[in-house]
């Protein structure tokens, strides 16, 4: 992220700023204002645009349409982030590791855009995106936070001292691939290595304990979508709140392999605020299961931390979903764009 083609506009308030979320199957576009209100939401087929070039023109229009519709000028845009997937160098701006972005290595994303929209730009890896926009949304100034994504894989995002934070190669947040065992029969991680938290806790993980728990008592204690082999960690949560001691244990298991993992986090960066999102949070506060695993989590980062790390850590769920991404996006433009 960096400051480019400084504003002076003395009604900075006013302004709109452009988030663009770039995934592999879609982009998401959001016009948000100062305090963080989407006015305008797009989205658009990642395939059908492909390169970075045609992406940035095509949400550059999508902004200049936007704003034509609510009547406003071309002059009230002040900025633009990109939140993208991958491993982002943090000085060049460069995709270093990216998967379903073909054409997207190694080129000048923040040139590219600085290009195609004339204003203010930044660019941010999507994880520290959705990190920032939930910071913002709690007014933490500049204290830090953490957000983890727990699904197909394991992600976090960070913001450290009230900026987004992607380390020297762009590689901070890896947390799952934080190794959590280290005996000789750890599991095998998608990344060559063995113990990782995304072999235990992510779904895959979660998934193949369940089908050890049915091996080890039988398929007659089991309902037909556990033994289905579409079985996901949803028909496992909505199991464990029907009184399955087995999927209830399984999510205890999986609290205890997050805990510990946010243990080493919180050991190393000491942030204000955790927060856990994506798919695998089993209901969240919607349900006992979600709050049963929530509080779980707590207590193993309690258990596993020094006593001022663990007390005064807030660890909870995200709140803003599938905007986060926009959101943050645009938030982070809006701190380049600052006169």
């Amino acid at each position: 992220m960096t400051r480019q083609i400084p504003s002076t506009d003395v009604d900075f308030v006013e302004k709109l700023f452009l988030g663009i979320d770039v995934g592999g199957t879609n982009v998401k576009l959001g016009l948000v204002d100062a305090e963080g209100t989407v006015h305008r939401r797009g989205t658009t087929p990642t395939p059908e645009l492909g390169t970075p070039q045609r992406i940035f023109n095509f949400a550059m229009q999508f902004a200049m349409q936007q704003l034509e519709d609510l009547a406003r000028p071309e002059r009230d845009l002040a900025g633009v982030g990109l939140a993208v997937p991958g491993v982002l160098d943090t000085r060049a701006f460069e995709l270093r590791e990216v998967v379903n972005l073909p054409g997207w290595h190694g080129q000048p994303l923040l040139e590219l855009l600085c290009d195609a929209s004339s204003l203010p730009s930044a660019v941010v890896n999507d994880a520290n995106s959705a990190a920032y926009a939930e910071h913002a949304s709690r007014m933490l100034g500049d204290r830090s936070l953490a957000l983890i994504t727990l699904g197909t894989g394991i992600g976090c995002g960070l913001v450290v001292n009230g900026s987004p934070y992607g380390g020297d190669h762009g590689c901070a947040g890896e947390l799952g691939h934080i190794a959590i065992r280290f005996d000789d029969d750890a599991l095998p991680c998608t990344c060559g290595s063995r113990g990782h938290l995304e072999s235990y806790a992510a779904a895959g993980g979660l998934i193949n304990r369940l089908r050890s728990a049915i091996k080890a008592e039988g398929p007659s204690h089991f309902s037909a979508e556990l033994l289905s082999d579409q079985v996901t960690p949803l028909n496992i949560a909505a199991e464990a709140e029907k009184g399955s001691q087995v999927c209830q244990e399984l999510i205890d298991e999986t609290a205890q392999y997050v805990g510990q993992a946010i243990g080493m986090l919180g050991q190393v960066i000491d942030p204000e605020v955790v927060l856990l999102g994506g798919a695998m949070t089993f209901g969240g506060n919607a349900t006992n299961t979600g709050r049963q695993f929530l509080e779980r989590v707590r207590a193993t980062v309690k258990a596993t931390t020094l006593v001022q790390v663990g007390i005064n850590m807030q660890v909870d769920f995200a709140t803003l979903g599938n905007d986060a991404g926009v959101l943050g996006a645009a938030m982070i433009a809006k701190q380049v764009s600052q006169p």
